[in-house]
């Protein structure tokens, strides 16, 4: 099976549409994507993906369902320059039930690994979609077609 992880800033103007095409990728495949943020640690959106990161499993990258409700928060109920955050929490609320409390120092820290994780690959506010198999990236919203033709 493959592997693709997609590291997302949700301030990134091309995260929603990047996103939105993962079914490219995914046509006659069999493999998963997983979703790791991207971004500043301290970035005023972190806490939506800190409550999605509290909905899975400690250690756990959000799946495509999470990081779906995290990114329709953001570009339907936030501004994307993150400066309100409230109605996208209020939105993500609504539809994710945390196991554990987005703003605890365990989630906080993994927060934290992941974007560093994203930083190591070199992502920055363009999405990047990363094969760790073979360490193979691609960049900005035309990642995923330019993936799908390379398979």
């Amino acid at each position: 099976m493959k592997h693709w992880v997609l590291h997302l800033d949700l301030a990134s103007p091309e995260a929603w549409p990047c996103f939105q095409r993962l079914p490219e990728l995914l046509v006659g495949q069999h493999g998963w994507v997983e979703i790791c943020p991207a971004g500043a640690q301290d970035q005023a959106l972190a806490p939506l993906w800190r409550h999605a990161l509290a909905c899975g499993e400690p250690g756990a990258l959000p799946n495509r369902w999470l990081a779906e409700q995290v990114l329709r928060a953001v570009w339907h109920d936030a501004p994307a320059t993150g400066r309100d955050v409230q109605p996208a929490l209020a939105r993500l609320a609504q539809v994710l039930s945390p196991d554990r409390d987005p703003d605890s120092p365990a989630v906080q820290q993994a927060w934290a690994a992941l974007c560093e994780r994203s930083r190591r690959v070199g992502a920055g506010r363009a999405p990047l979609l990363n094969r760790p198999a073979d360490g193979a990236c691609w960049v900005g919203e035309a990642a995923i077609s330019q993936a799908a033709q390379g398979l």
